[in-house]
């Protein structure tokens, strides 16, 4: 890389923090917003699974030694693992970035585990679509297919 390329992608040099001690503090949930997430992880995963039987689709859950993926279905000699994330009463990057690990982990355990013939497809399930573009050409470059609902494009 050229000397002046580094500039443009890299802050001052790295500097190791003092550590000092944390003091004990009460760890605060927010109730209603895990409530909200959680309500909405359902209501998109519901969605999806509608919207695979309009296709004539039967969505699975995840097998006993199987990673526990929110749904499974087959189309072809694919198999398609999703992942669904709720977007609501959180940071949407933390929950992208969480899901797409959590869908190529699923991905990667199944392929190795199936001798099959079949191919596995990761998807993740956005419960709306996301504020930043930026992720689905992520998803695309690590072979994840990005949707969401209400459409569910492309599955």
């Amino acid at each position: 890389m050229p000397p002046h390329a580094a500039y443009d992608v890299l802050g001052a040099p790295l500097q190791m923090r003092k550590r000092g001690r944390s003091t004990v503090r009460e760890l605060k949930v927010d109730l209603s917003s895990l409530d909200e997430g959680t309500a909405a992880h359902e209501r998109t995963l519901d969605a999806l699974n509608k919207h695979l039987a309009r296709r004539g689709t039967e969505a699975h859950t995840f097998a006993r030694n199987s990673p526990r993926f929110d749904a499974g279905w087959p189309v072809g000699k694919d198999i398609f693992v999703a992942e669904v994330k709720s977007l609501t009463g959180t940071s949407q990057d933390q929950q992208i970035r969480l899901g797409i690990g959590q869908v190529l982990d699923y991905a990667h355990q199944l392929r190795t585990r199936t001798g099959s013939g079949s191919s596995i497809r990761p998807v993740l399930v956005l419960e709306k679509k996301p504020a930043d573009d930026r992720w689905s050409s992520l998803a695309q470059a690590v072979g994840i297919q990005l949707t969401g609902a209400p459409r569910f494009a492309g599955i």
